[in-house]
């Protein structure tokens, strides 16, 4: 599988990888489309974005759809949602999943995002607790935009 991978800054390169294997509470997505967002131009341009800096090769990108390519969902089209909450601190508890004390976000850090062809993301994001908080069933850029 082919995945967009920055290794410094201005070190963007796009290679051959082994696909993932989507484990237990994950879903495996082939990505159909991923948006380019300023925040991945700074981490391509800086290496960095805000006080985060690139700590190890990191494939950008945090705006995607795709279609669920295995298990009983297979051939369903979904909007990825970039962040992954903890599911354990009080936000989330409490059902504010979107203020999570420790998210992880599709391409930042040490979470790859979503300029490559396959990945496993949290099957979470695809099912009932993302219809339920309304959230997680908007696309990033429709976040972005509104």
């Amino acid at each position: 599988m082919r995945a967009a991978r920055l290794h410094a800054a201005g070190d963007l390169r796009v290679g051959e990888e082994p696909a993932p294997e989507a484990g237990a509470g994950m879903s495996l997505v082939r990505v159909t489309a991923v948006g380019i967002c300023g925040s991945d131009l700074h981490w391509r341009d800086e290496g960095a974005i805000g006080d985060a800096a690139l700590a190890h090769r990191l494939v950008l990108g945090h705006e995607g759809a795709g279609v669920i390519a295995e298990g009983p969902r297979r051939g369903e089209r979904v909007a990825i949602d970039p962040a992954i909450a903890c599911g354990t601190c009080r936000a989330c508890h409490d059902g504010y999943e979107n203020l999570c004390y420790r998210i992880r976000f599709a391409g930042h850090g040490d979470t790859d995002g979503m300029m490559h062809e396959f990945m496993a993301w949290p099957a979470a994001a695809f099912g009932e607790a993302a219809r339920r908080t309304g959230l997680k069933v908007l696309i990033e850029p429709l976040r972005c935009a509104v």
